[in-house]
């Protein structure tokens, strides 16, 4: 404020230091022509007593104002005498003196500081342009031009201008007046060019008829001393317009502001400021205003042409009652009056219905001064006095009885008749309506309130008796009503008629309505009373008793015994009713005896569809239930359900069973190998074909033979099929030589037709599908998982043949195997079961129910071991029991199985059969015994499968829905495999998978976890769990992965993500489903984030949850995708990082079950394989084997590819480290610290410190204050508040670029240590500090690579440097760039170049690169996909000799190609990936060998390609094989003569007054060009295509034209320490000055700079070219570097000069012995600025007579500095007794802005700006 405001006055003066706005007010005055002043600044404390310093921009101002004799303002009442003075000894306090003399100005306040900024105007704000027309010759004439017009009602406007020109009677002033009508007040102004014009007309209207007929008043206008300003802007106070029109002329203190109408009355001491006032056009705060005079005598303000129109508001609606309408209606006085009350208030009223419209009566426009405000308040007013008119009216409803409305409807207006009330009757309601007055409604409502209840009570006791009825089976009926109580109610109410009808059920109850409801509670009463009890049927005999007559059934069952009980059926229940417990109970028993149920399992359900069949079901329903019904036969798909009465039950199941039993046609099947299948269908024909003809169906399909017609014939074709089964043998085989596959395709029918007829055997070629099924058997199953990680699976299969550790035996007491699966069992075993348990009978005589014991198995048995449980016979009466009894005997079973160490149980569905347990409720206890002995066992078990079985259909979808209902999972369909070789088969199964997953490297920690990295498709890994990335959505067709995983799984996958998850998911969620068709038993589903910039945390906890669930699921292996490294755009670097230390965390815990992780990574996918491969190297201390470094690189520069993710964010990878740099607000950071920059004590409140303080709150800034008054390291660390952070960071702001360094890395040291994974820093020093964004950035940057160097291990993942001022990003970004690894870095060995291109041939395969030491190795083919043959014959001899056989053919088809050449190390990557397409679509074999021993003698080495596979394969591969060497010879030969060019030759073209160089081709082209003496030479440029004249130009292409150069480098190279931006100089030029282009980057650059602090208008940008300075200063840069030690010693500086010194300093550079020239407050040297803006003073920058001022951009060795004082001619030493100077010296070492240089070539004059 000193600067602007230099020419300080003291005001003294006898006034109250608590007067409101003092400091407003004495600006006010001294800004006015009271005081003689002008533009000031005021600075007052009330802590200043009665003394205050007002500032003055010029001096004359302020002598202006000490010259004025006396000054005097007006405070609230008095009048305060003020006395002013200049400061003692001085007068001026310039910008100079003030560097020198600071402490003087410490007791004032700056203007920043100043609370009156606010509310008073500045210069800049008030602006008023000034008409320059000249004032008319009476504008000073105080007398009257205008006269006013009275009791002009109904006047038009031409009408009152004819009476005008009338009374004038057409003299001069008749044609030049204006008439402005003011409507409100009756009124019109009459305006006249001068007074006499006035004067005239005023003295001639009382002479005019029309005047005095029309009643008119004239009188003359009274000059005003008042204006009217509207349009003002808000927040405009009072002081603001005195300040404001004060240049006008003297304001009093009072000015009226009508906010509402945004306006505001200004009132002059003299009359003559209103014209000056209305002559200008004025503005406040840049917002114009419009000023018209303003007269108190009329209340308005003169508007002339302007004048706004005034509008009747709008009519609006409210809505009456209807019946308070009608009232009105029929009663006119009430309307009138409310018509007349109205009126008052200015409204017209409609009522032509409910919704009255009112309406604004035309005289409210003329109600004078009023009028406006009238206008706005009018709707609101006239809402609120209608509204409280009808507050006098009420409506009233009274309800009427139906039954009494007739009568009421003709009464109650009889009695109204007379009453001023008006009546309106709704009979659809039943309502009646008054309305009226209220006194007069309240009267008469009680009237027709006794009359409405008296006649509704007399007509209801008219009404008198009811009719009831209740309902009541028959049954209930008889033992209720019929024993007794109808007669009691006969004598209680003897009118009371009582009748049953039994068509309806219905109870009808006849009288009086008390009697009616009495009688019926009694009878509800006795109903309630009756005993009842559910009786648990089977629902087939449900079914049955729901078919019959319920009176018949009651008889036949409890009534015809002498049971007085009652059966009925409610919701699938049986229900018992009596009057006693023992009735109850004896019909239970007898209900239990008479009813059965019998099932019939039916094989062959075709049976049930024949005609046969159903005739016989006919007949015996007409026998059984001819009379009344005695039996139900009921057929589903594969079961026959007889049901009734017991004995005939028994014989219907008897004729049944017999018929289904001779007529059922069943199938047997035999599983074995295809080309098995295929010997004997076609081969061995004539064996078995006569056998089946006629009776039996033999199908042959894949790897099965089906026998299929009726069981007696089926049963005799059986033994012969199995005895051709072993008669025969196979043998299996692979040939892995490439082409071998095609090379039998070619010629299979030869070769198949010369192994039938030569050796009598079947040759076949296995598909790869087949190969993983060789010497299986298949079965399907169908299971779920449980909690604790036990499959549980439901089948349908034959027990005996059943591959499981241990099966159980349905038992009986006595073990006797006595039919059914027991008997099955007993025979499969053979004799040596049945003895075993005869020794166990022998022991205990008998088991009981729920017992179980164990024997070895044997014989045919697939298990080890038989679990003999004794299941219980089920009881109707008691099915708890059997409930009971059967658990027992199922976790006895399972308790036995563990004991044994058995992994694998398969259960029957025990006591189903026989034993009469309800199948539904069988399967469910069996299941509810799972649960109930896993749960308790907690994982602690050797079970891992349990197998549910039964060869009945029925029995497995009821185990199968047992299981769903207790585990809620859906059943998913795999295959079981089982080993069915047989030893006479003599089969060879030496056969390896198909399926390849690549490269992969593992490691095992020291806790034992094995980690694997794996090239291969996640869908085809196989393990027990396999982790999956969905989205929120749970859509698994979305994205890479899921829609892989989603591929293989099949549909049901998305079935059961469904069930087991709410969409939308949340972030982070996990999600386990069944693997389906899978390789794995689980998928774990996460929800991965989109990556923003901080979601490592989610991805952590995903890692962790995963790892976590496979633990507590007992699982052994679990795979991860490379997740987020795809559509969510998660940095591939940082993945790899995160999910391996998230392993390395997890393995020390010591997992117990899980033992190996693997991560699946896509073949194709090499940036995420290199990512991985890095990050696992460098974890593990471990080279990726040279396989798997076909993405590797072989040199990491300290930053990845720099990528921006999003506008405004720049990030990269240093080592397992995300650093960003992005421009925002560091207080909304979500990372686990934030780091502050403060001053020394940690209190500093501006810039960023002051916005972290504020927003963390205050604790914090409490908090900092305790710890920054301890001892601390410049660094402290605090809670977070109200930051989104854990932790705050507070560092002392330094401006030194090298402890910027030292602090942010001890800032990462204390996150590690602190254990935290992110944190953001500011730009430290780039605010206040001053210091260069680019030295910042530089310093930050290395700090954070020095931390990864020496921490390579630690949690922190995330570095965010967060910059405020968007400008600096750039330097930031610049700063990246340069620490990225450039492609010359990039560039490896010879031997690694070669190892790269080789192994990116040959894709994902797998490959072995064999390489010791450095000197030769070779690249092995492809992994060659073995073609795999299966060969079935009569015997194993034949089978033998057609393998040999075969083999030798395929082998006679081989052939190689060697191909040798230097060039195909130089190979593309599509000639590399054609190479990859020929393996693949001709099935050959391309590997490479490189042989040392010629680069060893000097030579680059040998390269061969070596091709095997077909002949003709071969020829045709290495045939385009050879012409890609020959192309990639001639391309090489050409990057060459390019790369040789550029080094000699610079071919460059002019743009923009500058040469820039061509690209290397066009380089190449024009150097060929001009060695053949061509004339001319084309070239494409930037798209277009231009003819170059050689050999100095122009090139030409239509219009456009520019010049062009050749440099020769070899002539140029002592130039080169020049910047290569700069113009060629001739030899004889020193320096040359070279315009900037506007626009140019170098332009924008340099404009930057200026525009950071500076506004100036630029006119031209110079560069001052001058290689000897340059060069002199350069050399300066070099020692000052290696005498400070550090980089940081050079900044980019201002300097403001004087025209005459321009070509001074262009030519010799600065010269300090000018020191002083401005005054020398910190030294006598050389001064620079931080800020253009200081430069750009007039005191530097001496403007020319143009008044064009002059600043160079410079570059200053400002290297390490201390602060100077105006004595110093040189720098002081850096230490007693030193002679190490300090390079400079500043204003202040922690924010310098100004820097003082003591050598002359310690600074170059870069950029010369020239601006206004």
């Amino acid at each position: 404020m000193a600067e602007e405001f230099p020419y300080a006055l003291f005001v003294e003066g006898k006034w109250d230091p608590e007067t409101p706005k003092l400091k407003n007010k004495l600006t006010i005055y001294f800004q006015s022509r009271k005081s003689n002043g002008g533009d000031c600044s005021v600075q007052y404390d009330a802590s200043d007593l009665q003394r205050a310093i007002v500032r003055f921009k010029l001096e004359e101002v302020r002598e202006n104002v000490i010259q004025k004799p006396t000054h005097q303002i007006k405070l609230g009442k008095d009048l305060v005498t003020l006395n002013v003075y200049p400061p003692s000894g001085d007068s001026k306090d310039t910008p100079e003196s003030k560097s020198t003399s600071k402490t003087d100005q410490t007791g004032l306040r700056s203007q920043e500081e100043s609370p009156a900024q606010d509310e008073s105007a500045t210069s800049g704000e008030l602006q008023c342009e000034e008409v320059k027309e000249e004032l008319p010759e009476d504008s000073t004439d105080p007398a009257p031009r205008s006269a006013v017009l009275s009791n002009i009602q109904n006047m038009s406007q031409e009408f009152l201008h004819m009476l005008v020109e009338n009374v004038l009677k057409g003299g001069s002033e008749s044609k030049e007046f204006n008439i402005e009508f003011i409507t409100e007040s009756n009124c019109a102004v009459v305006t006249f060019p001068s007074r006499k014009g006035a004067e005239h007309f005023i003295m001639s209207c009382p002479g005019n008829s029309v005047v005095r007929r029309k009643n008119l008043e004239v009188s003359p206008l009274k000059t005003t001393k008042m204006v009217k300003a509207e349009d003002v802007p808000s927040g405009v106070n009072s002081d603001y317009f005195v300040l404001y029109f004060e240049k006008f002329g003297e304001v009093e203190d009072d000015v009226e502001i009508l906010e509402d109408e945004q306006s505001a009355i200004i009132t002059f001491c003299d009359h003559t400021a209103v014209n000056t006032v209305l002559k200008a056009q004025h503005q406040i705060k840049k917002h114009p205003i419009r000023v018209y005079p303003y007269y108190a005598s009329l209340g308005t303000a003169l508007y002339g042409r302007e004048r706004p129109t005034l509008k009747l508001p709008e009519t609006f609606i409210q809505n009456i009652d209807k019946s308070i309408w009608k009232y009105l209606q029929e009663n006119q006085r009430s309307l009138d009056l409310l018509m007349e009350y109205m009126s008052k208030h200015w409204c017209q009223l409609d009522l032509g219905d409910t919704a009255v419209r009112i309406s604004p009566h035309r005289s409210l426009l003329c109600q004078g001064v009023q009028t406006r405000k009238l206008l706005q308040m009018w709707k609101e007013k006239a809402s609120a006095e209608f509204t409280s008119a009808m507050s006098k009216y009420k409506a009233l409803e009274i309800p009427l009885q139906r039954d009494a409305w007739v009568e009421l409807a003709t009464e109650v207006p009889k009695i109204l008749e007379s009453e001023p009330v008006t009546l309106v009757l709704h009979k659809d309601q039943g309502t009646i309506i008054m309305a009226g007055l209220v006194e007069d409604v309240c009267r008469t409502a009680n009237i027709v309130k006794n009359i409405v209840d008296t006649t509704t009570q007399r007509i209801q006791r008219e009404i008198g008796s009811v009719t009831d009825e209740l309902l009541m089976d028959p049954s209930i009926y008889e033992i209720i009503m019929l024993s007794g109580l109808k007669q009691n109610l006969k004598v209680i109410f003897p009118e009371l008629d009582v009748n049953y009808h039994k068509q309806s059920q219905k109870i009808t109850l006849y009288g009086l309505k008390q009697e009616v409801l009495e009688s019926k509670n009694k009878i509800l009463q006795e109903i309630v009373s009756l005993h009842q009890r559910m009786v648990e049927l089977k629902p087939s005999i449900l079914e049955f008793l729901c078919k019959g007559t319920r009176e018949e059934l009651n008889r036949n069952l409890f009534l015809s015994k002498g049971i007085s009980a009652s059966l009925e059926i409610k919701e699938n229940h049986a229900w018992l009713f009596a009057k006693t417990e023992k009735s109850l109970s004896d019909s239970e028993e007898q209900l239990t005896a008479l009813l059965c149920c019998k099932h019939l399992d039916v094989e062959d359900p075709t049976v049930l569809r024949r005609e046969e069949w159903h005739n016989l079901v006919a007949n015996l329903n007409i026998t059984f239930n001819s009379k009344e019904l005695a039996v139900v036969i009921n057929t589903s798909d594969n079961q026959v359900e007889v049901s009734g009465f017991v004995q005939p039950v028994l014989l219907v199941q008897e004729q049944l069973s017999e018929y289904i039993n001779n007529n059922s046609l069943i199938t047997e099947t035999f599983m074995t190998e295809k080309i098995i299948v295929r010997f004997i269908q076609e081969h061995k024909k004539e064996n078995w074909f006569d056998n089946v003809k006629n009776n039996v169906n033999v199908d042959f399909k894949d790897n099965t033979i089906s026998l299929y017609g009726p069981r007696i014939y089926v049963s005799q074709c059986k033994p012969l099929f199995e005895d051709l089964l072993s008669s025969v043998f196979c043998c299996n085989f692979k040939v892995a030589k490439p082409g071998a596959r095609k090379s039998f395709k070619n010629k299979e029918t030869m070769y198949i037709a010369t192994a039938k007829n030569i050796m009598g055997c079947l040759v076949e070629l296995a598909d790869k599908d087949d190969l993983s099924q060789v010497a299986d058997v298949t079965m399907e199953k169908r299971g779920v998982l449980t909690p604790d990680g036990v499959e549980i699976i439901v089948n349908k299969g034959d027990m005996c043949y059943y591959p499981v550790d241990a099966v159980v035996n349905p038992a009986n007491e006595k073990l006797d195997f006595n039919g059914g699966l027991s008997m099955a069992l007993s025979t499969a075993a053979g004799p040596q079961l049945q003895e075993a348990c005869k020794k166990i009978i022998k022991k205990q005589t008998k088991l009981n129910m729920g017992d179980a014991v164990l024997t070895e198995a044997g014989g045919q048995l697939r298990c080890r071991y038989v679990i003999h449980a004794v299941g219980p016979l089920f009881d109707a009466s008691d099915p708890q029991k059997a409930v009971r009894l059967l658990k027992k005997a199922v976790i006895k079973s399972l308790n036995l199985a563990d004991r044994e160490n058995c992994q694998s149980l398969a259960i029957p569905a025990i006591s189903s059969g026989n034993y009469g347990f309800p199948l539904d409720l069988c399967a469910d206890t069996i299941v509810a015994a799972l649960k109930e002995f896993f749960e308790f066992m907690m994982g602690d078990t050797c079970l891992r499968k349990i197998h549910l079985i039964d060869n009945n259909v029925r029995t497995v979808e009821a185990l199968k829905a047992a299981v769903q209902k207790v585990y809620g999972q859906r059943f998913t369909s795999q295959k079981m495999t089982s080993d069915v070789n047989s030893s006479n088969h003599q089969q060879n199964l030496n056969l390896s998978s198909s399926s390849s997953h690549g490269s992969s490297q593992s490691v095992k920690t020291n806790e034992g976890l094995t980690i694997t990295i794996s090239q291969c498709n996640i869908q085809d890994a196989s393990a027990d769990v396999v982790v999956n990335s969905i989205s929120s959505d749970l859509a698994l067709n979305h994205g890479a992965i899921s829609s892989a995983i989603f591929k293989a799984a099949g549909p049901h996958l998305q079935d059961l993500l469904n069930q087991h998850a709410v969409n939308p998911a949340p972030v982070g969620a996990i999600f386990v489903t069944n693997g389906c068709n899978l390789k794995t038993s689980l998928v774990f589903h996460a929800v991965a984030p989109h990556w923003k910039g901080s979601e490592q945390k989610v991805m952590e906890d995903i890692m962790s949850k995963c790892l976590d669930e496979a633990e507590q699921r007992k699982q052994g292996s679990i795979v991860f995708p490379a997740i987020g490294t795809g559509n969510l755009g998660f940095p591939k670097s940082l993945v790899a990082s995160l999910m391996l230390d998230s392993i390395v965390q997890y393995s020390k815990k010591n997992p117990k079950h899980v033992q190996k992780v693997m991560f699946a990574l896509h073949p194709k996918d090499t940036e995420t394989i290199k990512a991985f491969t890095d990050e696992f190297n460098k974890s593990f201390n471990t080279q990726s084997s040279p396989t798997s470094a076909v993405t590797q690189q072989q040199y990491k520069g300290p930053f990845s590819k720099i990528t921006s993710p999003i506008s405004g964010t720049y990030e990269t990878m240093v080592g397992g480290v995300m650093l960003q740099v992005l421009n925002g607000d560091i207080t909304i950071e979500k990372t686990d610290v934030i780091v502050n920059s403060s001053n020394d004590d940690f209190t500093m409140k501006s810039g960023v410190s002051k916005a972290v303080l504020d927003a963390a709150g205050p604790i914090v800034e409490a908090e900092c204050k305790q710890l920054g008054a301890q001892q601390n390291q410049g660094l402290i660390m605090t809670q977070q508040g109200n930051l989104q952070c854990k932790k705050i960071i507070h560092i002392s702001g330094k401006s030194n670029p090298a402890i910027i360094r030292q602090l942010v890395m001890q800032a990462l040291k204390i996150c590690v240590q602190q254990n935290f994974t992110s944190i953001s820093f500011p730009a430290f020093g780039t605010g206040q500090g001053g210091v260069n964004a680019g030295l910042v950035a530089d310093a930050m940057l290395d700090a954070v690579i020095d931390f990864v160097k020496q921490t390579p291990q630690s949690s922190l993942r995330l570095v965010r440097i967060v910059i405020f001022q968007a400008p600096m990003l750039a330097d930031f970004h610049q700063s990246m760039l340069k620490r990225e690894a450039t492609d010359k870095q990039k560039k490896g060995t010879t031997l690694t170049k070669i190892i790269s291109y080789a192994k990116s041939w040959f894709g994902s395969g797998d490959k072995d690169v064999k390489q010791q030491k450095g000197k030769s190795f070779v690249m092995e083919d492809k992994v060659v996909h073995a073609a795999c043959f299966s060969i079935c014959g009569p015997s194993q001899a034949a089978v033998h000799r057609t393998q040999q056989w075969l083999e030798k053919l395929i082998s006679e088809e081989q052939a190689f190609q060697e191909i040798s050449d230097a060039v195909i190390l130089s190979l593309s990557d599509k000639d590399i990936q054609r190479i990859q397409d020929l393996q693949q679509d001709m099935d050959i074999s391309v590997r490479m060998e490189f042989k040392s021993q010629a680069a060893a003698a000097g030579g680059s080495g040998e390269a061969t390609i070596i091709v095997e596979g077909i002949t003709r394969d071969v020829l045709a591969a290495a045939s385009e094989i050879q012409t890609m060497i020959k192309r990639t010879r001639e391309e090489v030969d050409l990057k060459k003569q390019i790369s040789m060019t550029l080094d000699l030759v610079d071919w460059q073209y002019q743009q923009g007054g500058q040469y820039h160089s061509f690209d290397p081709q066009t380089n190449y082209f024009l150097e060929k060009a001009l060695a053949v003496d061509a004339h001319q030479a084309d070239i494409t440029f930037q798209g277009q295509l231009y003819k170059v004249t050689m050999p100095d130009g122009p090139a030409v292409s239509g219009s456009n034209q520019m010049n062009i150069r050749r440099v020769d480098k070899l002539n140029v190279a002592s130039t080169d320490s020049l910047p290569q931006e700069w113009d060629t100089m001739k030899a004889d030029e020193l320096f040359k000055v070279c315009p900037l282009q506007s626009g140019s980057k170098e332009y924008n650059d340099v404009l930057s700079h200026f525009r950071k602090t500076c506004n100036k208008n630029v006119i031209k940008i110079e560069r001052i070219q001058n290689p000897g300075i340059w060069k002199n200063y350069q050399n300066n840069k070099t020692i000052m570097e290696h005498k400070n030690k550090h980089q940081n010693n050079e900044k980019r500086l201002f300097h403001g000069t004087r025209p005459d010194s321009k070509v001074h300093i262009n030519m010799r550079g600065f010269n300090r012995s000018y020191a002083g020239l401005n005054a020398a407050a910190f030294g006598k040297g050389t001064y620079f600025a931080l800020n253009a803006s200081y430069s750009a003073q007039p005191t530097y920058s001496v403007p020319d007579q143009q008044g064009q001022r002059h600043m160079y951009l410079c570059r200053v060795l400002t290297g390490d500095y201390t602060v100077g004082n105006h004595s110093m001619i040189v720098p002081p030493p850096k230490t007693a007794n030193s002679t190490d100077l300090y390079d400079t010296v500043v204003d202040n070492t922690s924010a310098p802005t100004i820097f003082v240089v003591f050598r002359d070539d310690n600074a170059y004059p870069e950029y010369l700006i020239t601006f206004t």
